[in-house]
């Protein structure tokens, strides 16, 4: 889920970076600043890891970014062709649960360099199991805590409140090419830590961007 796509990352990029002082203990009721560490064990192994963590959006159907490098398409046509495929899609399968223009979000565990652990958010919602799937026997949803302990702080021994880590950046341009990074490139905005969803059209429209029209069978009466 959260392989990076196939550009190379550069390693001078500022704004991925975190880590100020490694010992620094956490805020209050704010977002976990640069510098906290937290640490956690394998549940299968009992290896213990301390580093930073961050969390990580991966919009529904944006990992198709991952089949192209910011040199072969712009981050504008990025942008027109998930809308026109994924605007209305989740609409389509599950009317009751998505309204038209709602895209899921999945989130992800990571760290600040994107090359740490790389797990499913605890709490995050899950999308419904497809149709074509549910023959196929019960669905276990693991995540992080499947496999890991509770993260604490390595200073503190405060446990992580996952609604306080940091959510990482994208970009789509000739420095980064992270996997749907055109969406924060074009708009400059990016989900609130463990966010379901986000209406496509209501971003789309607040930035000047395309959208696609709203089609009279996805209208509710």
């Amino acid at each position: 889920m959260l392989r990076n796509a196939r550009t190379s990352q550069v390693t001078d990029d500022k704004t991925g970076r975190m880590t100020t002082n490694p010992d620094a203990p956490p805020t209050t009721v704010l977002p976990y600043g640069p510098g906290n560490r937290w640490t956690y064990s394998s549940k299968q192994s009992g290896y213990t890891h301390t580093e930073e963590l961050a969390l990580v959006a991966d919009p529904d159907g944006a990992d198709f970014t991952d089949d192209y490098t910011a040199d072969e398409i712009s981050a504008h046509d990025l942008w027109r062709l998930w809308v026109n495929k994924h605007a209305d899609m989740l609409h389509k399968e599950w009317p009751d649960q998505y309204r038209p223009g709602e895209v899921h979000i999945t989130w992800g565990v990571t760290g600040p360099d994107r090359n740490a652990v790389a797990e499913y958010a605890p709490h995050a919602r899950r999308l419904p199991v497809p149709s074509l799937l549910k023959d196929e026997g019960p669905y276990r949803a693991e995540d992080f805590l499947t496999h890991f302990t509770h993260p604490l702080h390595a200073v503190t021994g405060e446990r992580l409140n996952w609604l306080r880590l940091p959510v990482l950046d994208s970009g789509w341009n000739k420095a980064k090419a992270h996997r749907g990074g055109f969406i924060q490139e074009l708009t400059g905005w990016k989900p609130s830590p463990l966010q379901p969803t986000m209406d496509v059209r209501q971003i789309g429209a607040a930035a000047g961007l395309y959208v696609p029209p709203l089609q009279r069978e996805n209208t509710r009466a």
